[in-house]
């Protein structure tokens, strides 16, 4: 990294020594960046204190912990995660909340993601005027509230998050956008408005129609943590997965994951995934107008005469008269 990169990091976050990696201290409760691939370089942008900085470098792949904590969402193409020594390949759509203590790095080849760092006072700051709020009845609420508790210094878990369905969500990034506006601006008010535009974002990663929530707990048992990672993997692909491309995926034979799937859920690896492409399905129909040839595609099914069989096997009536029923306005 050239010197001109190394001093921008240093003034957009203080470095510490935290067990064996260094520890990023974010300077402001609030910090958004962004990080995009272009050419053998990364473009870094960040958007805090009332202004937007930018400049180019290699890509900081060091293994690394936050002292706040880490929302990521990639905006396009594909990301490389490694979260304590396990990788994992993000999609557009798809990110994650991180707990503090988990050291993490990035590589981007054809990606551009968003990274939204804040502290645990600024969080408890806005939970605790929260009035009549019941925290269990919101999960991604309850996961950061949890880890901001010191008797769970322990833990090592973040929380992803994948689109329900294989659509682009303008509302999310409506969202992102006016944060980013208000983080910028010196204008009255700001302030007020992120702390409102915060709340709304972290709702909107609870709502069912939008996302499907993981949490991933990594110090669990080696059969808890394989069975996370298969049903999740599973889930971003809409159900749309044949036992070799889990093998490809997981690492492990799929005869042994499909009867570690059954021991836990009683469902076989297709049975499972039928489930999940089902439920995609009646999304797909009850809340948007697409014609079911168009989620016959998006679903992945061979020809909308499958899905129509698919679909009439499993719910005993057809995809249009199943919308006709249930649509939602």
């Amino acid at each position: 990294m050239d010197r001109y990169a190394l001093a921008m990091f240093k003034k957009l976050e203080n470095t510490q020594i935290s067990s064996d990696y260094p520890r990023l201290q974010i300077n402001t409760p609030l910090a958004l960046f962004f990080k995009r691939s272009v050419a053998s370089q990364i473009l870094y942008t960040s958007v805090l204190d009332e202004k937007v900085s930018f400049f180019t470098a290699p890509n900081y792949a060091n293994p690394h912990q936050n002292s706040a904590f880490e929302l990521v969402y990639v905006l396009k193409g594909s990301v490389t995660k490694t979260i304590e020594g396990h990788q994992y390949r993000l999609k557009a759509g798809e990110g994650y909340i991180l707990n503090r203590r988990i050291t993490h790095s990035e590589e981007l080849t054809d990606g551009f993601m968003l990274v939204l760092n804040f502290t645990e006072a600024f969080f408890m700051e806005l939970l605790n005027n929260l009035t009549a709020f019941n925290l269990k009845a919101h999960p991604v609420f309850d996961f950061i509230a949890t880890n901001c508790s010191s008797n769970n210094d322990w833990q090592k878990n973040y929380l992803e998050f994948t689109p329900t369905v294989p659509l682009e969500n303008p509302q999310f990034q409506i969202l992102l956008d006016s944060l980013q506006q208000e983080l910028a601006t010196p204008k009255i008010g700001a302030t007020y408005l992120q702390k409102g535009l915060f709340l709304r974002l972290l709702a909107a990663l609870e709502n069912q129609n939008m996302f499907a929530l993981n949490p991933v707990v990594l110090n669990q048992s080696k059969e808890d943590y394989l069975i996370n990672r298969l049903t999740s993997y599973i889930a971003k692909n809409y159900g749309a997965v044949s036992r070799k491309e889990i093998e490809l995926e997981l690492h492990y034979n799929s005869e042994y994951l499909n009867r570690l799937l059954k021991k836990h859920t009683g469902q076989t690896i297709n049975q499972y995934a039928s489930e999940i492409r089902l439920q995609r399905a009646k999304q797909l129909l009850t809340t948007t107008k697409l014609p079911i040839s168009q989620i016959t595609d998006l679903l992945h099914f061979s020809s909308d005469n499958y899905f129509y069989h698919f679909f009439k096997k499993a719910t005993g009536t057809s995809p249009s008269r199943y919308r006709q029923k249930y649509y939602q306005d």
